[in-house]
């Protein structure tokens, strides 16, 4: 069992304060037996804590970008903020800029 969860048995929440310091409440619910426990799993606790605080950014499949680089007419613009396939790049570019020369440009352009 995760130390987080042993915490979350006992109806705890837990987070990493300033200086590396674990906050541990409600306060009521930490009987002589749970403080003992936490105290001897501070390291881990801290651990998981910083984990769950600091995720992985997810990974993109090939071929999807959150940015591309595309051509309306004769200006350069950067769509970005959704995830997408070139393919749904050009299409959602030209579905904003409806009957306009649209193209996604590649790195190299």
């Amino acid at each position: 069992m995760a130390a987080i969860d042993y915490l979350k048995l006992h109806h705890l929440n837990a987070e990493i304060e300033k200086g590396n310091r674990l906050a541990v409440w409600p306060k009521e619910n930490i009987t002589p037996e749970v403080r003992e426990w936490i105290r001897a799993h501070r390291t881990e606790l801290l651990e998981e804590l910083a984990a769950a605080n600091d995720p992985e950014p997810p990974c993109l499949p090939a071929g999807v970008r959150v940015a591309w680089t595309i051509r309306v007419g004769s200006k350069r613009l950067v769509l970005a903020g959704v995830p997408y396939t070139r393919e749904q790049a050009h299409r959602a570019a030209q579905a904003r800029w409806p009957g306009a020369d649209v193209e996604v440009l590649t790195d190299a352009d």
